[in-house]
């Protein structure tokens, strides 16, 4: 439900709870009361405090039914009544995320850079979501499109934008207006991404598209780099070359960006989105191995989740390496990929799942499998997963190690 708060008290905020208590919701809480806009971030805290304590304890809604939004005000004005506005905004993510376990926050990015030039509000924007991030936002409402992830913006620019959000400098905002103004047209950045291209060998070139997200010509990077065998090396070894030293190291580069916070998702999934384009080429010159395996892996996305590059890949490698791998797809339910793995005897089961959300669904099938004495390794990937998760999924609900 968007939203509630306590601006003229507190009647609108105990009807929303009551709503969200009948009907299984989530609610955006904002940090208004009846003297306005929470300003700093101690009195944004405190004003969380008091609805999370109306909506927890009044009307029986968990934590994690609260995503309070600290909002946060323009500094295109400069003036003194906001000018440290960001900076409290930051702040005030902080204190609700250690004051109240459990709940979530979001935040209308954009109303920090309403005012000014469009140039000048992608960088803000792109720069404001990140220190957000770092502080523990959990959801934001932003225009991907406009956004640029914190490490592909120049250092420049960057400096100059942080001066203005952490208010480092009398002239910042000055400053960064000036600079947006000269800056040229968006066909010079292409220019200056071109010479940069242009500097690069092959190889570099095709993963700096693939982080970079940008599709064009990779098949003729591909082509390209096959073409340059060594010695008696035939073209199928090295398209696993490319595979192994330039392709998959850079979308580790992509996940590593992406769990430090610097690229969103829907940046990760542009890269995918390169990277499934560049491989299904790359198969063109791959050699499998026909007529033995080295095993069976039943392999699937979970049910809920649509994602599939991720396992596409590993399906890639895997058959190119001399397994048989069956792919039941994506959104597949727990009792189809067990059916399956008992069916061909398979010697693993792989899954992957690229949300939080979906990624549920791996210790639902590792319990399924304990109650049913079936011992398949398991194999877990995904943009949601880690060595903490693998760890922690394979106690089961019966106080066994699967």
């Amino acid at each position: 439900i968007n939203s509630t708060h306590l601006e003229g008290g507190r009647d609108k905020a105990d009807k929303i709870f009551a709503l969200a208590k009948k009907y299984n919701a989530a609610v955006i809480v904002l940090t208004i009361d009846e003297q306005g806009m929470a300003k700093t971030a101690e009195r944004k805290l405190e004003i969380a405090k008091r609805i999370y304590d109306i909506a927890i304890n009044e009307h029986g809604l968990r934590a994690e039914d609260l995503a309070f939004d600290d909002l946060t005000f323009t500094l295109a004005t400069g003036s003194d009544e906001f000018i440290n506005s960001a900076i409290e905004t930051i702040k005030g993510i902080t204190l609700i995320k250690e004051a109240l376990p459990g709940v979530l926050t979001s935040l209308g990015v954009s109303n920090v850079s309403f005012g000014l030039q469009p140039n000048a509000r992608a960088i803000i924007n792109s720069v404001m979501l990140y220190h957000c991030v770092q502080a523990g936002l959990d959801m934001a409402i932003v225009n991907p499109a406009t956004i640029t992830p914190y490490s592909e913006i120049s250092r420049e620019e960057r400096q100059l934008t942080e001066d203005l959000i952490f208010n480092r400098k009398p002239d910042a905002l000055s400053a960064l207006i000036e600079h947006f103004t000269a800056a040229g047209p968006a066909a010079v950045k292409v220019d200056a991404q071109q010479e940069e291209l242009s500097k690069m060998n092959t190889g570099e070139r095709l993963a700096w598209k693939i982080v970079h997200r940008v599709k064009d010509d990779v098949e003729a990077d591909v082509d390209e780099l096959v073409a340059q065998t060594t010695g008696t090396q035939t073209r199928g070894e090295r398209a696993v070359e490319i595979l192994n030293n330039i392709l998959l190291p850079a979308m580790k580069e992509v996940g590593d960006k992406f769990g430090a916070g610097e690229l969103i998702l829907p940046f990760v999934l542009q890269s995918a989105e390169v990277m499934k384009k560049t491989v299904s080429h790359l198969e063109n010159y791959l050699e499998r191995l026909e007529g033995s395996t080295k095993g069976t892996l039943v392999l699937a996305t979970v049910y809920g989740d649509v994602h599939d590059i991720g396992k596409n890949l590993v399906k890639t490698i895997l058959s190119n390496n001399g397994y048989t791998v069956v792919d039941l797809g994506k959104q597949v339910p727990a009792e189809t990929i067990i059916s399956k793995a008992v069916e061909l005897n398979a010697d693993a089961i792989g899954l992957s799942a690229l949300l939080v959300s979906t990624s549920k669904q791996m210790p639902l099938i590792i319990n399924e499998l304990q109650r049913r004495g079936l011992k398949f390794p398991v194999l877990i990937g995904g943009a949601a997963i880690n060595e903490r998760f693998g760890r922690r999924i394979l106690m089961t609900d019966d106080q066994k190690i699967y």
